[in-house]
């Protein structure tokens, strides 16, 4: 009995999915080390309800490790300067999995985990596992390009400010911007306490000299054609 109520609470949570999911990227997991079996299909799904989740497919299935932790990131490994990575689960173990080592417990089914509310579609391009305790990657998923009937009617496409990307970073104040775009933008540079300490307007996909601010932690601005996105950057 128990399992046949753990199979239609699956089936419904599947078909809560499908009927809100108005919008997702996902794709495959590809094993990172031969020791740590990984497969099954992962995705970033948004709802018209305004939920927005990381799904792991029924099919999903590895191998118990050392505190696995779940991650969105701009990069395949989470150690990649400008990952910008960030952590969306806690330890992962199956119910009755407990916290063995490799190749016990195995790890299978439907996992749903929650991201934060100003994460966009485009954020990010991949989903990690990595293994915190030994430091080690266990396997990712590459976010393919947006699917689902109503994509367009959630606007998940029109900001490709979202993806400007800021290098280096951390960085000595001479930095580039890079974007898909060469449109003209505004950037205003905050320091921790909001006073404004820099602004210009620039053509996206060119260099900015910061190298007159302090070391410090900063929140880099850009807006163009009624879009924005804000960045941090780290000046050392």
């Amino acid at each position: 009995m128990k399992k046949q109520l753990l199979f239609l609470a699956v089936i419904s949570m599947a078909s809560f999915q499908f009927i809100n999911a108005q919008c997702s990227r996902g794709g495959s997991f590809v094993q990172s080390d031969p020791a740590y079996a990984i497969s099954g299909d992962a995705n970033i799904t948004f709802t018209t309800s305004g939920d927005k989740d990381v799904i792991f497919e029924s099919n999903f299935a590895t191998v118990q490790g050392a505190d696995l932790r779940v991650y969105v990131s701009k990069m395949d490994d989470i150690k990649t300067p400008g990952a910008d990575a960030i952590q969306i689960s806690s330890q992962l173990i199956n119910d009755d999995g407990g916290t063995g080592g490799p190749g016990t417990s195995p790890i299978t089914g439907m996992m749903t985990f929650a991201l934060p509310s100003n994460v966009e579609l485009a954020d990010f391009d991949y989903i990690v596992i990595e293994c915190i305790v030994i430091n080690e990657r266990w396997g990712y998923v590459a976010l393919g390009a947006n699917t689902g009937a109503d994509c367009a009617s959630l606007n998940l496409d029109n900001n490709t400010l979202s993806k400007v990307a800021i290098y280096p970073n951390p960085s000595n104040g001479n930095i580039t911007l890079q974007a898909q775009t060469n449109e003209d933008a505004q950037v205003s540079v905050y320091n921790i306490l909001g006073n404004r300490v820099y602004q210009k307007t620039l053509a996206l996909n060119s260099e900015m000299d910061l190298s007159g601010l302090k070391t410090g932690i900063y929140l880099v601005k850009i807006e163009a054609e009624g879009k924005q996105t804000t960045k941090r950057l780290i000046i050392e």
